[in-house]
């Protein structure tokens, strides 16, 4: 799918924010107080420290409002998000959890802790988010996707997803601890204290999971078969060997080419089932892509076993149709 593609599909359907459930909720709480403070001593101590957790309870629940008007997650690229308006949020909410841990007794402490964790949540789900709507990885998969079409600058496509990978994984990672922390949560309090339910959270941390993880599959199975090992790399090494009639040494880095794009196949295979509607279509077509190469690499290592034997005609035959494999990797986007 090229980029126009996938883009048209934006705007389509009935998309609903990441934490939709919350929407209902979070304008109500401003986070301001109008409590007057004419005690003195303890009583002014508390006083100030339950505004300062309203006032807490209030910014987190702006920043999970910025994720709310994020839309769904079925065109990921499609996606305007700008993190530093909830990570703003994120840092007066937390400025204002320290007053209230100096101001409020120690019984409140867990309810301190409650609103921290939930800050903790809503910055890994800001963090994941603006990850797998940058803009620049739907470039990436494309100027990939045109390499692999015409075998152009392969060692560059390969540093690229390499990078893109790296940092999908650790998106990945991210997207786990935010969803365990939410798991942790103290649902009564939470609610009390942010009129929040655990399980909207829940919910649209779960689509953002499916997002993220399924950008990490795409980007793995692209780094395996631009692997300059055992990917592409023993596929170009095979045709040399075949160049200069060491058949043997030929066969063998075809064989290993040839399992590698099956196995990046078979990772793609398992990941378009749960993969948002708008990466569909990338994944339809790198699925294509591996597997005309797997088909060229079984045909080359047939031919160099063919060629090693002395076989020449079935060599010959089996290198046509490996070639005709390899002009079908152009044909995936068509």
């Amino acid at each position: 799918m090229n980029r126009r593609q996938y883009l048209a599909r934006a705007g389509t359907g009935t998309s609903v924010g990441l934490l939709a459930g919350l929407a209902g909720c979070l304008d109500d709480l401003s986070g301001s107080s109008d409590a007057t403070d004419d005690g003195t001593g303890d009583e002014a101590g508390s006083r100030a420290g339950e505004r300062a957790l309203d006032r807490a309870a209030g910014d987190l629940n702006k920043a999970a409002q910025a994720l709310n008007e994020v839309g769904g997650l079925e065109d990921p690229d499609a996606v305007e998000f700008d993190p530093e308006e909830p990570r703003s949020y994120l840092a007066d909410a937390r400025e204002h959890l320290e007053t209230a841990a100096t101001e409020l007794p120690e019984d409140r402490q867990s309810d301190i802790d409650t609103l921290r964790s939930y800050a903790d949540a809503l910055e890994g789900l800001v963090d994941v988010t603006a990850t797998v709507t940058d803009g620049g990885i739907a470039d990436d998969i494309d100027a990939v996707t045109a390499a692999i079409e015409s075998e152009g600058d392969l060692e560059s496509a390969s540093e690229t997803v390499d990078d893109r990978y790296a940092e999908l994984s650790d998106a990945r990672e991210r997207w786990a601890e935010a969803n365990a922390t939410i798991g942790e949560l103290d649902g009564d309090t939470l609610e009390e204290l942010a009129g929040v339910s655990v399980a909207d959270l829940e919910a649209g941390a779960a689509a953002l999971g499916t997002a993220v993880a399924s950008l990490e599959t795409l980007a793995g199975a692209y780094a395996e078969t631009l692997d300059l090992e055992d990917g592409y790399g023993a596929l170009e090494r095979g045709r040399k060997h075949s160049e200069k009639r060491e058949y043997d040494a030929a066969q063998t880095e075809f064989e290993t080419a040839e399992t590698t794009f099956s196995n990046a196949r078979e990772e793609l295979d398992s990941g378009t089932e749960d993969a948002p509607e708008g990466l569909a279509g990338y994944f339809e077509t790198a699925e294509c892509q591996n597997r005309q190469l797997a088909s060229a690499a079984e045909s080359f290592a047939a031919a160099a076993a063919d060629a090693s034997g002395g076989n020449l005609s079935e060599a010959a035959a089996h290198r046509d149709e490996g070639e005709a494999a390899l002009d079908g990797v152009g044909d995936c986007t068509a």
